[in-house]
């Protein structure tokens, strides 16, 4: 998977105690990380939310649009909404994610990666790298998530 992309892997130690015998008695923890990544990257899933509600992981606003910005848009569009980096969907439209061998890689594909390392991360853009964008991040875990991620993984291998 090229582009930006999140990576889970148990970190949380008191959630590795918790789960250590159920997890060496699973040979197979590719079911449960599909149901996390369907969680965060499906269509109605954590990662959309975030798009919508123009917010990052920790639940802060995203930079709003810069008024040249906005006159640009309006120029070519007119009264079209104002949505941050929904313009025409590809980003939100490329997030998806990769189960393989017990990891979870969430991202974006090929298509959009320079686009979406931009946004993510922020950085300098355009012709002489003039513009500035800020940062956007819609990638990553937040407090809720992990929790989101122990009820699910707890529920999970409670049914083994």
């Amino acid at each position: 998977m090229t582009g930006t992309r999140m990576e889970f892997s148990f970190n949380d130690k008191r959630l590795r105690a918790d789960l250590r015998s159920r997890l060496t008695k699973l040979e197979n923890p590719d079911p449960f990380l599909k149901s996390i990544g369907e969680e965060f990257a499906g269509a109605g899933g954590v990662i959309n939310q975030r798009f919508k509600a123009e917010k990052g992981p920790d639940g802060k606003p995203w930079a709003p649009l810069s008024e040249s910005q906005i006159r640009r848009r309006q120029k070519k569009y007119g009264n079209a909404p104002m949505t941050i980096l929904r313009m025409r969907g590809h980003l939100a439209g490329s997030i998806n994610y990769q189960v393989s061998g017990g990891s979870l890689k969430i991202g974006t594909g090929k298509v959009v990666e320079d686009y979406a390392a931009i946004h993510q991360f922020g950085g300098e853009a355009g012709r002489g790298l003039t513009a500035v964008i800020p940062a956007r991040p819609y990638l990553g875990f937040s407090d809720a998530d992990m929790e989101l991620i122990e009820e699910e993984a707890i529920g999970y291998f409670m049914d083994e």
